[in-house]
């Protein structure tokens, strides 16, 4: 066979063979894949080409059919051929969570967000390692209650202080869950028990139907029964008392101290802090029942019942700032008799921008008088409020330095003292009987400042004036002239309620009248002339604006 016969001969048998590639398996016709189709063309192309040297060039360039080109081709199916997920994203390329931003760790607390609900309770949970906890919640007008559930194991202190917005008019007490009280006391004062049995208590805060809405925050305080046990007191060889320096944190807070003593005797407790007046002390004995309960300015005096170990716990309210403190306990050994030394007035002091103080104690027949002591400003007017347990044993006198008296009562009582001079002046109580309890409060109105002019319109007995008063305390004063006989009413309206004092001076500069918002005073007015309206906010409120209207028939 000549070279063309050749040539044309191998062309036919690779068309042959690749039209047999292109049929399926079920005798269907397979796609053209682009590599055979131009294989086929250049093969075409060759077998017609004249030039003697084409042959060779096109069975060099075409895609001669060989043993491993045939599967090569067959892999150009159908589009099942390519598995769906050759081309899809992997699931794990865009995580779900990739975008999500890290939950915040919540870490345990025991202030909920949210009172009880109505006719419900709220427990109180400590976050790990914690003694105290703060829950915050409203009392609604017209009468409310909150029920708090804590835990505690037996004879561990349980020490309440609540701060309410106004202050004085929620009742708080703390019970067993069958409904037997352990203690209670209004939300200025706080309460310290030792539970008599592990399990739970409850914290009921009521108000009376003619309350206003109140907000208030509480404090819990439970020292842990072990692990912090309190500061054990110990007398020097020979000596019967003891003093210790330590301190309060800002907010509240609670020292323990515990001592040893014999059935029979005597205790006594003093307390001279930095800042005065905040500080609750009460003494329960080894069974954790409350023996005694006091102030700092008031101190403490009991005898014991029985041999053990007796505490003493000092608390600081939530709106009290950080002081410092020196603690004195007294305790002679018996069969010495205490020696009585001279009486001491106690000083009278108020915090920063406070005008009133309280005092708790007692006074018995037979002893020496108990005497206190306060320093005032000329044309100042001392108020005493004296009330006594059992009522009307306790004699109340007001003294200048030179020991005059300037006045005098017997409780319950309520004595204003125009001081004359600026210096000391002594409080004294006594007693002719058996141990009286009582209760002093002390107020020094602050002295009017400049004043501004009441003036009515023309025709009007009425008017109505604005003022306003910063964070911390204040003071706005008014002067309006009257006539004699007639009567003067001022009413206050303020933005929060129960914050403010207003303080009446006659022409004379004497106090005449003292009241609080919103029921403000009634004053029948004595002598013709200027009188003087001091309205004061406490040092615990916040900026304070208010409205006054004023009334002459």
């Amino acid at each position: 066979m000549s070279r063309k016969g050749l040539s044309v001969f191998m062309l036919l048998s690779l068309l042959v063979v690749l039209a047999a590639c292109r049929r399926g398996p079920d005798g269907g016709e397979l796609p053209t894949s682009a590599a055979t189709t131009a294989a086929t063309a250049a093969a075409t192309t060759g077998a017609t080409s004249t030039v003697p040297t084409a042959a060779p060039a096109t069975l060099t360039n075409s895609p001669t059919p060989s043993p491993t080109a045939i599967p090569a081709t067959a892999t150009a199916g159908p589009p099942t051929a390519v598995p769906p997920t050759a081309t899809a994203i992997p699931p794990t390329a865009i995580p779900p969570t990739a975008t999500r931003p890290p939950a915040t760790p919540v870490p345990p607390t025991a202030t909920p967000p949210y009172g009880p609900p109505p006719g419900g309770s709220a427990r109180i949970t400590f976050a790990p390692g914690a003694t105290s906890a703060t829950v915050q919640s409203t009392l609604v007008a017209g009468g409310d209650g909150d029920t708090w559930i804590i835990r505690v194991l037996v004879g561990q202190v349980i020490s309440v202080q609540t701060l309410a917005t106004p202050p004085g008019a929620i009742n708080v007490m703390l019970m067993d869950m069958s409904g037997g009280v352990l203690a209670a006391n209004p939300d200025t004062a706080g309460i310290s028990v030792a539970a008599p049995a592990t399990g739970d208590y409850q914290i009921n805060l009521a108000t009376p139907l003619a309350a206003p809405q109140i907000a208030y925050t509480m404090q819990v305080f439970v020292p842990p029964g072990s692990g912090l046990p309190p500061t054990r007191i110990q007398f020097a060889p020979g000596a019967s008392v003891a003093q210790l320096n330590d301190s309060m944190v800002a907010g509240g807070d609670l020292n323990q101290y515990v001592l040893a003593l014999a059935a029979g005797q005597n205790l006594s407790v003093a307390v001279f802090a930095s800042v005065p007046a905040v500080t609750d002390i009460v003494i329960s004995n080894s069974l954790g029942q409350r023996v005694a309960v006091g102030t700092d300015m008031s101190g403490l005096s009991i005898t014991t019942s029985s041999a053990g170990d007796y505490f003493i716990d000092l608390t600081s309210g939530l709106n009290a700032p950080a002081f410092t403190y020196v603690l004195t306990v007294t305790a002679p050994p018996l069969g010495v008799p205490p020696t009585v030394p001279p009486a001491q007035p106690t000083r009278i002091t108020f915090g920063p921008g406070q005008i009133s103080a309280a005092l708790d104690g007692s006074v018995v027949g037979g002893t020496p008088a108990t005497q206190y002591v306060i320093r005032g400003q000329a044309g100042q007017t001392l108020l005493t409020a004296l009330t006594d347990n059992p009522p009307g044993n306790v004699n109340i006198a007001v003294r200048d330095a030179a020991g005059n008296t300037l006045n005098f009562g017997r409780a319950p009582t309520e004595l204003g003292t125009r001081l004359s001079a600026t210096g000391d002046y002594l409080i004294t109580l006594d007693t002719a009987g058996a141990a009286v309890n009582y209760r002093l409060t002390v107020t020094v109105p602050p002295l009017p400042g400049a004043a501004t002019r009441i003036i009515f319109p023309i025709g009007a007995t009425s008017t109505t004036v604005t003022g306003d008063l910063p964070f911390g305390g204040g003071a706005n004063t008014w002067v309006i002239g009257a006539m004699a006989g007639q009567t003067m009413t001022a009413s206050l309206v303020a933005t929060t309620p129960g914050w403010l004092s207003v303080f009446v001076y006659s022409p004379a500069g004497d106090l005449i009248a003292v009241g609080r918002d919103p029921a403000g005073v009634v004053v029948p007015l004595s002598a013709g002339g200027d009188y003087t309206i001091v309205v004061f906010s406490d040092p615990a409120a916040g900026p304070i604006s208010y409205s006054m209207v004023v009334t002459i028939p």
